[in-house]
């Protein structure tokens, strides 16, 4: 149920069900692809997910302490595209991803 400040959800709902919010979201190529790359970990596990999915997943089970989300953050500024594209060759001196249209991605059979 909406009211003027926002909306108003049952506590107790399970939050997966409850109605979305379309987050308009700009990241690096590389996180996309990881991104991608940690979707088609989880379905071949048996997850049968989306990216939408599996980022909210992912935030909601992040712990909420300023310090280790600041440690994460520093992390992430220092980090190489080599270290968040999955299966980069150590030697690799480019690393060649993929471009995707906008919408939803097709499932890979």
């Amino acid at each position: 149920m909406a009211d003027q400040q926002g909306i108003l959800l049952d506590a107790n709902s399970v939050a997966c069900t409850t109605p979305t919010k379309p987050a308009a979201m700009a990241w690096p190529f590389p996180v996309d692809r990881r991104l991608d790359q940690l979707v088609e970990l989880a379905n071949a596990a048996g997850a049968n997910t989306r990216r939408h999915e599996l980022a909210a997943a992912l935030i909601a089970a992040t712990q909420p302490n300023g310090d280790a989300l600041l440690e994460l953050v520093v992390a992430w500024r220092r980090m190489r595209v080599r270290q968040v594209v999955l299966g980069i060759d150590h030697a690799a001196q480019v690393v060649d991803l993929p471009r995707y249209p906008p919408g939803r991605r097709r499932r890979s059979s």
